[in-house]
């Protein structure tokens, strides 16, 4: 190989290199998140405290990572009574992508526009879960996935999980992956 072909290998080599190295940056950097309350109070909601587990997720509308927490998030409370509320940062959730994606969640879909609810409670990142257990108490404050749109079990979502189902009740925090709420 001359020179010149050399070279232009190299170059070819060091764009796919870095290429794959930026998207896998991308991928597996968390978002930034907020402190969230450490107990739940009906100030907050807006709502009567259930005596129950209260899961929410805060979502971006047009975020392609959240399909994927969507769908974990639909794992995680299908069929464990809790009361389960999605936060969309848009005036009509029902009418955004990924609000289209949350009504197989058995969950109440809510709007939050200006991202008042998501500041309150610290969420910074579409795909940041709370879970606040019957007592009122948070357990579990993060993502419930490995990475930007990685579908598939994982640390968070079993966290969130073990919480739901009894199983654990420790306090516990995951990294959030997905795109900035505001």
């Amino acid at each position: 190989m001359k020179c010149g072909g050399w070279i232009a290998f190299g170059c070819w080599l060091a764009a796919l290199v870095g290429g794959v190295g930026f998207l896998s940056a991308h991928q597996f950097t968390p978002g930034q998140s907020g402190p969230a309350p450490r107990q739940l109070s009906e100030a907050e909601t807006g709502t009567k405290r259930a005596e129950r587990p209260r899961v929410m997720m805060f979502v971006h509308p047009h975020c392609p990572c959240s399909p994927v927490s969507l769908r974990n998030f639909a794992k995680a409370v299908a069929g464990t009574g809790a009361e389960a509320v999605i936060y969309v940062t848009a005036e009509d959730p029902a009418a955004t992508p990924n609000g289209r994606v949350a009504r197989v969640c058995a969950a109440e879909l809510r709007a939050d526009p200006d991202g008042a609810v998501a500041k309150q409670f610290g969420a910074m990142t579409s795909g940041h879960v709370l879970l606040y257990g019957a007592d009122g108490r948070l357990v579990f404050e993060g993502g419930i996935t490995d990475g930007r749109g990685h579908e598939g079990d994982n640390p968070g979502l079993r966290a969130v999980t073990a919480r739901l189902s009894g199983t654990e009740n420790e306090p516990v925090s995951f990294p959030v992956f997905g795109c900035p709420l505001q």
